[in-house]
């Protein structure tokens, strides 16, 4: 019987809120239902039930907690739990590729870190989560890496976060990096449709409006009488004072963006130390992420739209075992591409970045090109046939022209040390890929393909976090064989 050590007391509230989350909202319906009668007398047996029904999750999330254990033993690390049927799961420290240690705000007040193990498997029930105190997490991490390095350290949380870089190659984020990121950040795009609304909602307050009835809406907002009196007066001013209320919102947004990004990026530091890559970041939350460089499967180097004109790229991995909310890995948030080759022999000198200078196929842009625009002329005409003003959407001929125009030439591939994918859009991406992280390659055709003699290629990875990026169309048949031929390596 392997000796077995408890987790931390504060895992005893992951267990009330992991059982409470799936009450809570049955409960809350039958309580409504039982005030909402009106027979005039307050359902204490709801009370009752709630009470005692308190007092079992939490002396269940107790029991819970003691009979949860962990232990290291014989280059293993045993999991048990449960109480009336008792699980364990062995797990050879071999096979943990990558370390992800966190400390929220409530962490550090209690001294616990939450340490995820992440297994060579793609299947998440495979990894293991514990919530350990400091010194617990230092002896379970040093464990690992002693096993990789023929040795054991005693090294504290704290001690790592200080020392452990020193004297390895570093990478860190600058403010300016982070500014860049908030740029194109999933805060600042929701951000600004939000700031808009608020915008509405304080118009109501200091307009209100004749029916007080009236939802508030974007569509109240323009329909004003204000702006009707305003358009009618002097159009510029109010054109003006919209753009001034657009431009005000997205400043907002940024600013919000901004401040986020900073509190959740701070300090952000990469630190390579022999084969493996270690992350730390985090103000209010703080993270470290331990990486194998042999389960880097590939980079994925982005240009959003509005960090391109600054030259700013931010770069993004895809790792064997990551799957679910884990599977996109940041590596830089922001970097200039003037830095960004300097990092990566710095880093990942496994990876080479070169511009990609095979493109599509010539005499195919009919493809690319010509059939969207036709197809698009082709509505326009017969919707002008009801309405004159459908010949106002010609302007989007010339859209859809250049997008067609600019898939067409700007996408190119290349097969040197790896498969390179370069493709443009609102963010431009190169997706750099080793060939052993390539499980198989496929290709296929339509009958419109077939048509025009090209074919669709996807590359198929273990857990990729965005399928879509290792797919491009417009390869030949001569292309196909110079790919498979770099594939099987022959």
């Amino acid at each position: 019987m392997h000796t077995m050590i408890r987790q931390h007391p504060v895992k005893v509230m992951m267990y009330l809120y992991q059982t409470i989350r799936y009450m809570i909202i049955p409960y809350t319906l039958l309580l409504f239902n039982e005030i909402r009668a009106g027979t005039g007398e307050q359902p204490y047996w709801v009370y009752g039930l709630a009470t005692g029904v308190g007092i079992g999750i939490a002396i269940w999330s107790i029991v819970s907690w003691w009979k949860d254990g962990y232990g290291i033993e014989d280059n293993a690390i045993i999991l048990r739990h449960g109480f009336f049927y008792t699980t364990q799961r062995t797990i050879p420290l071999e096979r943990i590729t990558n370390i992800s240690m966190e400390m929220s705000w409530v962490d550090r007040l209690v001294r616990a870190v939450t340490i995820q193990l992440q297994t060579s498997d793609s299947d998440e029930a495979a990894d293991a989560t514990l919530v350990l105190t400091s010194r617990q997490a230092s002896l379970v991490r040093s464990a690992i890496k002693g096993h990789r390095e023929g040795s054991i350290s005693n090294n504290a949380y704290e001690e790592y976060q200080t020392n452990t870089l020193s004297g390895m190659p570093i990478w860190t984020a600058s403010p300016k990096d982070i500014w860049m990121m908030s740029i194109s950040s999933n805060t600042f795009w929701l951000g600004v449709p939000f700031c808009i609304s608020l915008v509405a909602y304080l118009w109501k307050w200091l307009e209100p409006p004749l029916d007080q009835h009236n939802d508030i809406s974007l569509v109240y907002f323009f329909k004003n009488e204000m702006w009707k009196e305003i358009l009618s007066s002097d159009y510029i001013s109010a054109l003006l004072a919209l753009l001034g209320i657009l431009v005000l919102c997205v400043l907002v947004s940024w600013l919000v963006s901004m401040i986020m990004m900073q509190i959740r990026y701070d300090q952000w530091t990469v630190a390579r130390h022999n084969d493996k890559l270690d992350i730390q970041y985090g103000w209010h939350e703080k993270k470290l992420l331990s990486l194998q460089v042999n389960k880097v499967q590939s980079i994925r180097v982005k240009e959003h739209l509005l960090i391109r004109p600054f030259g700013y790229v931010s770069v993004w991995m895809d790792c064997v075992g990551y799957t679910g909310e884990r599977k996109a890995k940041i590596l830089l948030p922001a970097i200039h591409k003037s830095k960004l080759r300097a990092a990566f022999e710095t880093l990942l000198p496994e990876f080479d970045l070169p511009t990609p200078e095979r493109r599509l196929p010539m005499g195919k842009e009919i493809y690319f090109i010509w059939m969207p625009v036709l197809t698009a002329l082709i509505i326009i005409v017969i919707a002008s046939l009801f309405s004159a003003w459908a010949w106002i959407a010609a302007v989007l001929l010339t859209i859809v022209y250049g997008v067609g125009r600019n898939k067409y030439r700007c996408t190119r591939w290349d097969t040197q040390q790896q498969c390179i994918i370069a493709k443009p859009g609102l963010v431009k991406t190169a997706v750099y890929i080793k060939r052993e992280a390539i499980q198989a390659i496929d290709y296929s055709q339509n009958r419109l393909h077939r048509l025009f003699g090209i074919y669709r290629i996807e590359l198929i990875l273990d857990s990729p976090s965005k399928s879509k990026e290792y797919i491009f169309t417009g390869m030949e048949r001569e292309d196909i064989t110079l790919l498979l031929t770099w594939y099987k390596n022959v």
